[in-house]
């Protein structure tokens, strides 16, 4: 019985670390944490309105100093999108970003950005 035990247990192991390893979580119906971080990595930085205000600072993991706790509905494309759910003081949040850019299309440089929960194109120009 207990053999039993540790045999499902490894192998719970290897599947989940399979969808972190290769960046396919594997559709359990769980939320996909595993690729929070490999996500929000396309978007690091210091992002600002058209005006060059200051508006959102993104880090793998947090952002602006809120830690991410949840992700869902990730697009690792370019363009891509997905929800964010971090941990704010009066508790969660979620956040649907979008972004695009940092690739050459046609000769021309397409300049990254991103939106939140539909606003304004951010830049990571001041």
């Amino acid at each position: 019985m207990m053999k039993r035990f540790w045999v499902a247990a490894a192998l719970a192991v290897s599947v989940l670390s399979f969808g972190a390893v290769s960046n396919v979580a594997p559709d359990l119906g769980m939320v996909s944490t595993a690729s929070a971080t490999e996500a929000d990595q396309t978007f690091t930085g210091k992002w600002y309105d058209k005006d060059g205000h200051f508006v959102v600072n993104i880090q793998p993991g947090v952002i602006n100093s809120c830690r991410i706790v949840r992700t869902y509905g990730i697009t690792n494309t370019n363009p891509g999108s997905g929800h964010y759910v971090i941990l704010e003081a009066n508790g969660e949040h979620d956040m649907f970003i979008q972004w695009e850019g940092g690739y050459w299309e046609n000769n021309t440089y397409v300049e990254p950005h991103i939106s939140i929960d539909g606003g304004e194109k951010l830049s990571r120009k001041a």
